[in-house]
């Protein structure tokens, strides 16, 4: 027969394994209820974390940061100033921080991409590649254009442009490229100011990321998170005890396992 002791040693263990089956939620004091808010940038929430948002509350590559009222988010490695948001289209217009720090002539020469598990593309761009270090002899097919670059580093300082994407040294023989989103507005890739001014504009891309789990945890009252160690949007929910929560089955990984 098993001592008073077993049995309490064996009761700790079936509570620690309950303890682990069940997610932790955070109560609404603890930040994920906040929205972030920067200048002319106001309630964001989900997907996003940054400010007074806990990082709990967000995907770990959307952080918003706030500096002199300008807001700022990193996208595979370039930072971008967010010009406008709207949280009820999921949309952001952001621009290309360098293009504001060094213009079309920056030391380093990096492409505009984004991870498609957070973003996708706004409608009504066009992608523009910006050649550097290329010889004279050089034939673009159109559209294209150029102009002149006197900062670049390359002891040729025409710069040439083209619409369409990035197709490598094995087409154009520059030493270097870049490709940024522009808007169709822009017609005369010829034009430097015409060029810096429609890079400064931006443009539009939409996060993805844990939506349609997001809007059922809103409804069930809950508040939307994002759990960085098993890498799955979360819920939250507004009281310590979270007594309600429903698990949903047979949830493909970075889906939500929980909503209260």
């Amino acid at each position: 027969m098993p001592s008073l002791l077993t049995i309490l040693h064996i009761l700790q263990f079936i509570i620690l394994l309950k303890l682990i089956q069940i997610p932790l939620y955070l109560s609404s004091n603890e930040g994920c209820e906040n929205l972030f808010t920067c200048g002319n940038i106001t309630n964001i929430g989900f997907p996003f974390w940054g400010a007074n948002r806990p990082k709990e509350c967000g995907y770990p590559l959307l952080n918003l940061t706030c500096i002199k009222n300008i807001s700022y988010i990193t996208i595979n490695d370039v930072e971008y100033q967010v010009l406008e948001a709207n949280p009820d289209l999921q949309t952001l217009r952001i621009t290309r921080e360098d293009s504001f720090q060094e213009g079309l002539c920056p030391p380093k020469h990096v492409s505009t991409t984004l991870d498609t598990d957070l973003f996708v593309y706004g409608p009504n761009y066009n992608n523009l590649t910006l050649f550097y270090g290329c010889p004279s002899s050089i034939t673009f097919p159109s559209p294209s254009g150029q102009f002149q670059c006197h900062s670049n580093g390359y002891s040729d300082d025409i710069v040439y442009t083209w619409f369409g994407p990035n197709i490598g040294p094995l087409a154009f023989p520059c030493q270097d490229n870049m490709t940024v989103p522009v808007s169709l507005s822009l017609f005369d890739i010829s034009n430097f100011a015409k060029i810096q001014s429609a890079i400064k504009d931006g443009f539009v891309v939409r996060w993805i990321a844990g939506i349609e789990d997001c809007m059922k945890c809103q409804n069930s009252g809950g508040f939307c998170g994002y759990d960085w160690i098993s890498k799955q949007t979360t819920c939250y929910c507004r009281d310590q005890s979270c007594s309600n929560f429903i698990p949903v089955s047979n949830t493909p990984s970075g889906m939500s396992k929980y909503f209260c």
